[in-house]
């Protein structure tokens, strides 16, 4: 496979970039252009838009719908006004509206947009490359919003702005006014010549209405490409090159006691002092560096009891990494359907949870790794280049361990680690070619024998990949190449090699070589797209192939390899308003997948159908079926098993978002041939009293029902599965949750949240039994089939031959309850623009053990509150220096 990538990739790209036309179609259609209006007098931000240089200023007018009717005019007349001078930029928005008592309005957090509210935005492209773009919004009450634009049509709403902004409604209407200053954005200084791209947007909340003024296709790919130009700005020689964020954190955590537990404490407080810095270099970079991060203040993960052999993904929360995180991004094509691709950089790798192991009674080792110090250097130059650079050193962490009745252990637990991550890409024709590489790099410390043996020493990954847009971007091919090599001691390859998501040691994988006493491992993937994009018709074809020797997880996240596949797409969308919709799309997508022997892993057929009606009730339902021929992960390190056909069907409906009251309900069902059950049903409540209080319930419930869960694996089985036993069961799940969040937004600056979720998951274990033969799914069932099996006092033992020769084994029982009740309370006040002070309260509590009947989750919800809680107060402020 690696032979035939290499061999048709150049010539894919001969006959791409040939059929490019000198000038593509996008920059020959016509763009709207706004003047915009240099000045010196002040202009005071109040929403009142009365100072003299708005009466000055061009007007934006002439908007058009992009839904439900595009194309058309727009239902409501818009006005937008652009002024500069030495320091910001402002910008001034009459937004007419025949039924002012009707305009949306809900107060809200800052960038939440799933409110009923009317809202209006501008972008602005400073970079000039028609791909990147500054978005800043704000609703008719005051609730910012901003993000960034990448890769012309997606969307970053976690990058924050320091601006100030004021709206105000009145007879006519409703207007906004904002002041940004110029150092939030990237432009080439001192250009008189250079044009921005301009694009204002306006939201109806109670028609459901978008409408922009440079007219936005909703079927045609593309978004900043298709804004207009704002012209006059003159040569601008930017703002404060400097900005810093210093914060302060006190902290007291509190936990219940720990009898005889030489290393608890019942309450300890914490300081922490840190600081961010923001620099603009010349070329439009900027560099991002921070000292002693806060990763405090950070919303927990959600509860999850995770039974399979796979790492579980959990997103980006800490603010430092999520900022330009897009410039990053690398390993994906342009498609619609792909199997799953690596992420090549998983920003929750830097700074995890310390991974060694002390042993003892009782241990002593930190939740996760502290960051000394991180950089990025991130932008797009005026000639076309988009660099991201980060680098991140995480201290050497030690911990505690001692047996009762012994000494006193310390231990390293994580080394000193540099991790380092450059992307960079070549932006061509406008934006429509792009041309790019990607490399990582992992550098632990040479030390500890116990973690040398554990991590990697050096992980290394590097790759190339392309994409190339023609036809109005109607079309577009894209590819990645990339390669991987990490090197350590025997001991730490050798568990890469036997990690769930490789099993270079299975048996009967003959293709595959399995080297204890190797040193080094390297693979590579490859990964090839071809897309129609725009039109109501759109579709993909991708085909990709992941080595069994690729490793991405020292700094991204991976759960498979050894895998060939093909994946397709085709998407119909109806985006305009009809006689009985407001929208409506379906798609249908198939998915076939070898590992590189040319075993079938699976075979997938799925149906996505979405319609919303013109009352604006949704209505969504979902579906697939695999009938993959074989399973090499389910013996996790065993021969080959088939897999059984299953199926899967989701539905879901929700009405109309704009009331108060807001109800949505869907539920899950899925099942497989050999005896596999599941299903999930959940309730949504979101109730908006009035409009600076929200409250939404989301009650959920699901069981499973699985007769193929893996157990363990004993030594002195049967020949045919290579002298090992591999012992399986029947599990029975149940699980309840019951997600509760209040938003009580007294201003747009000051806000209260409270999130509470109690959560319970049972599991009972049964028939436990073992796997027969390869490439089959056949079990023998201890105490039926075979043998003799013996539950008690939360032990199995298991005499698999009953009078043979077979030794007698035993294990853990496995039936489980887990309880966990996790609640978070912040008070939120932005004292100024960029400058806010936080208050925050954390629960916690939780329980495991083993029951009898564990089948009664929502029975196990009110046990919660008879675990003893674990509680953080926080206190927090952070200062923005900078104009």
């Amino acid at each position: 496979m690696p032979i035939l990538f290499s061999s048709a990739l150049p010539s894919i790209l001969a006959v791409a970039f040939a059929v490019q036309s000198p000038s593509s179609r996008a920059d020959t259609l016509p763009r709207p252009r706004l003047d915009v209006l240099r000045i010196t007098e002040p202009v005071t931000i109040d929403g009142r838009l009365d100072e003299p240089v708005w009466q000055r200023a061009a007007a934006a007018t002439d908007w058009v719908q992009s839904q439900p009717q595009a194309g058309r005019p727009a239902s409501e007349r818009s006005e937008a006004r652009v002024a500069i001078d030495g320091q910001n930029i402002y910008v001034g928005i009459r937004l007419y509206d025949r039924r002012p008592d009707s305009i949306g309005v809900q107060l809200a957090r800052r960038d939440v947009d799933d409110t009923y509210t009317d809202r209006v935005w501008v972008g602005f492209d400073s970079y000039g490359d028609r791909r990147t773009a500054f978005a800043f919004a704000v609703s008719p009450l005051g609730v910012q919003s901003d993000g960034y634009g990448f890769n012309d049509n997606e969307f970053d709403p976690q990058w924050d702005a320091v601006w100030q902004s004021q709206a105000r409604i009145d007879s006519l209407g409703w207007t906004a006014e904002m002041r940004i200053p110029l150092s939030q954005l990237r432009y080439t200084a001192g250009d008189s010549t250079r044009d921005w791209g301009v694009q204002f947007m306006r939201e109806i909340a109670r028609r459901g209405e978008e409408s922009y003024w440079s007219p936005r296709d909703p079927t045609a790919r593309g978004d900043v490409s298709r804004y207009g130009v704002l012209t006059g700005l003159g040569a601008m020689n930017g703002a404060l090159p400097l900005e810093a964020i210093p914060y302060a954190r006190s902290q007291l955590n509190t936990r219940p006691p720990d009898p005889g537990n030489p290393f608890h404490a019942n309450a300890n407080g914490e300081m922490a002092f840190g600081v961010d810095l923001r620099a603009r270099l010349p070329k439009s970079l900027s560099l991002t560096a921070t000292i002693n991060p806060d990763f405090g203040q950070v919303e927990a993960d959600p509860a999850v009891v995770n039974l399979s052999a796979f790492e579980v993904f959990f997103p980006e929360r800490r603010p430092f990494f999520l900022e330009n995180l897009d410039a990053f991004r690398f390993g994906g094509t342009t498609t619609f359907n792909d199997n799953d691709a690596p992420n090549f950089f998983y920003t929750r790798r830097v700074g995890r949870a310390p991974r060694g192991e002390l042993g003892g009674d009782f241990s002593d080792i930190p939740a996760q790794t502290p960051i000394l110090a991180a950089f990025k250097l991130s932008g797009t130059t005026p000639s076309g280049w988009a660099i991201g650079s980060l680098n991140a050193t995480t201290a050497r962490e030690a911990g505690r361990a001692i047996d009762i009745g012994g000494p006193l252990r310390r231990g390293v637990v994580e080394p000193l680690t540099n991790s380092h991550v450059t992307r960079v890409r070549r932006l061509l024709r406008g934006g429509y070619t792009s041309i790019g590489g990607f490399t990582s790099w992992v550098e632990r410390e040479r030390g500890d024998s116990a973690l040398a043996s554990l991590l990697p020493q050096r992980a290394i990954v590097g790759g190339l990949d392309f994409d190339h847009a023609i036809g109005d971007r109607a079309w577009t091919f894209s590819g990645v190449f990339a390669r991987s090599n990490v090197r350590g001691e025997a001991s730490a390859i050798t568990r890469l090699q036997r990690a769930n998501y490789r099993l270079l040691q299975r048996p009967d994988a003959t293709h595959l070589t399995y080297d204890p006493t190797r040193t080094a491992l390297d693979g590579g993937y490859y990964s090839l797209s071809a897309a129609k994009t725009s039109g109501r018709l759109t579709g993909s074809m991708t085909a990709e192939q992941l080595d069994a020797g690729f490793e991405t997880n020292d700094v991204g996240f991976q759960q498979r390899s050894d895998l060939r596949s093909v994946s397709s797409g085709i998407f119909y969308r109806q985006p305009q308003q009809t006689a009985r919709f407001q929208s409506w799309s379906t798609g249908a997508f198939s998915t076939v997948s070898w590992n590189t022997a040319g075993d079938n892993l699976e075979r997938r057929v799925a149906s996505f159908n979405e319609v919303q009606f013109r009352n604006f009730w949704e209505l969504s339902i979902e579906g697939n079926v695999e009938s993959g021929r074989y399973n090499d992960r389910l013996l996790r390190g065993g021969p080959m098993a088939t897999r059984p056909v299953a199926g899967r069907i989701e539905v879901s409906v929700s009405t109309d978002e704009r009331r108060p009251l807001i109800l949505g309900v869907g539920s899950e069902w899925s099942g497989s041939r050999a005896g596999n059950r599941g299903q999930t049903f959940g309730v949504e409540v979101d109730w908006r009293p009035i409009s600076a209080l929200r409250i939404r319930v989301e009650p959920e419930v699901a069981t499973a029902t699985a007769v193929d869960q893996y157990v363990t694996v004993v030594n002195g089985g049967r020949d045919a599965t290579g002298g090992a036993r591999y012992v399986f069961a029947n599990v029975e799940q149940r699980e309840a949750r019951l997600n509760t969040r209040l938003d009580w937004t007294f201003s747009p600056y000051v806000s209260f949240q409270l999130f509470v979720q109690p959560f319970a998951s049972t599991g009972w274990f049964s028939r436990y039994k073992e796997f027969l033969r390869p490439r089959d799914f056949a079990f023998g069932v201890y105490g039926e089939d075979q043998g003799t099996i013996t539950r008690a006092n939360g032990q199995v033992t298991v005499d698999p031959d009953a009078a043979g020769p077979a030794s007698t084994f035993g294990f853990s029982d496995r039936d489980y309850t887990a309880r966990e009740l996790r609640g978070n309370a912040v008070l939120r006040w932005e004292l100024r623009p960029g400058s806010t002070v936080f208050l925050v309260w954390q629960q916690s509590r939780e329980s495991f053990d083993s029951t009898n009947d564990p089948r009664n989750p929502i029975g196990q919800l009110g046990a919660l509150f008879d675990a003893r809680s674990r509680n953080v107060f926080l206190v927090k402020l952070a200062w923005w220096l900078g104009r």
